[in-house]
């Protein structure tokens, strides 16, 4: 018996600095006009299986948030890997509403959902803002 890969499963590796980057472009004029800026500090050989065009929705639904959100803001974007889990960390240094964020924030938490992803929000101390989007790096099964 012999066995045939699916495309998703075979699917090669994506550079994940490379789609924050394009999110962020997408971002970038909003955050032009609100006197703000976007950093995309996740290393350049972190490379990720997940569904390329899951995780390009929801990032740029996420930066659009917080862009759309902020006035005056350093937005950080950074990203980690614990065993097959990605951490993509948003933090944003402006006085980001914890209940704006979460009236706006619904359909990227959805968006996520869709890829076995979550986003959670915390305030912190220096009130700034993390946002953190966690997902699965596997590809989709068919």
């Amino acid at each position: 018996m012999t066995t045939q890969s699916t495309p998703e499963l075979s699917s090669p590796l994506k550079n994940l600095r490379k789609m924050v980057g394009l999110a962020v472009g997408n971002s970038m004029p909003s955050a032009v006009q609100r006197n703000s800026f976007i950093v995309n500090e996740v290393p350049d050989e972190f490379h990720i299986a997940t569904d390329e065009i899951a995780l390009s929705n929801v990032l740029d639904r996420l930066l659009h948030t917080i862009v759309n959100s902020s006035k005056h803001s350093c937005i950080r974007v950074k990203a980690k890997e614990y065993d097959d889990i990605i951490f993509l960390c948003v933090k944003d240094n402006s006085s980001f509403s914890d209940y704006h964020a979460n009236d706006h924030m619904d359909e990227v938490k959805q968006l996520a959902r869709k890829m076995n992803g979550s986003v959670t929000i915390e305030n912190t101390e220096n009130n700034s803002t993390k946002i953190l989007l966690t997902f699965p790096n596997f590809p989709k099964a068919a």
